[in-house]
């Protein structure tokens, strides 16, 4: 179905700029669970007699809606039934599950890599991963998020290739 060519080819890259730019908070999280947040708590700046505080806004913000965890929850569901959908659904006429295999599994992937981040966020209880799962899905999300873009793209530029 096309409408999920589209949504493979818009989730996909969503989900790889999420995990490349946007705030990594399974690098913040403390021995209890809960997520260092920085003190936002003073938006009044005493030295200039009361004047609101300015904020650089970066891709590191806090304020950016990619860095809220109800965005990030809704797109890694999004991302995770797409790739499902992906594997059951045809094309055109093309091969069942071998012709969109690539973006399928990019959008399972970074979709899974995003909820993890989310319930390790979220969950007050320590949880301890193995460490391969560990090293590819926490410490390797800027690789998988350049795959995803990687894939996104070029399942977007080439429609009809094998894999893509």
């Amino acid at each position: 179905m096309l409408q999920f060519y589209f949504l493979s080819v818009l989730l996909n890259i969503g989900v790889g700029l999420i995990l490349v730019y946007a705030a990594d908070y399974s690098k913040d999280i403390s021995v209890d669970g809960a997520v260092k947040a920085a003190d936002d708590d003073d938006l009044f700046d005493d030295e200039n007699q009361g004047k609101l505080k300015t904020k650089k806004i970066s891709f590191e913000s806090d304020s950016l809606f990619f860095n809220v965890g109800g965005f990030r929850f809704v797109f890694g569901v999004l991302t995770v039934f797409t790739g499902i959908m992906k594997l059951l659904s045809v094309v055109r006429n093309d091969i069942p599950v071998v012709g969109d295999f690539l973006p399928a599994v990019a959008g399972l992937i970074g979709g899974f890599t995003i909820l993890l981040e989310y319930y390790r966020m979220s969950t007050t209880s320590e949880m301890v991963l193995p460490e391969p799962v560990e090293h590819f899905f926490i410490d390797g999300r800027k690789y998988i998020g350049i795959f995803c873009i990687l894939v996104g793209l070029l399942h977007f530029l080439f429609p009809q290739v094998l894999l893509l």
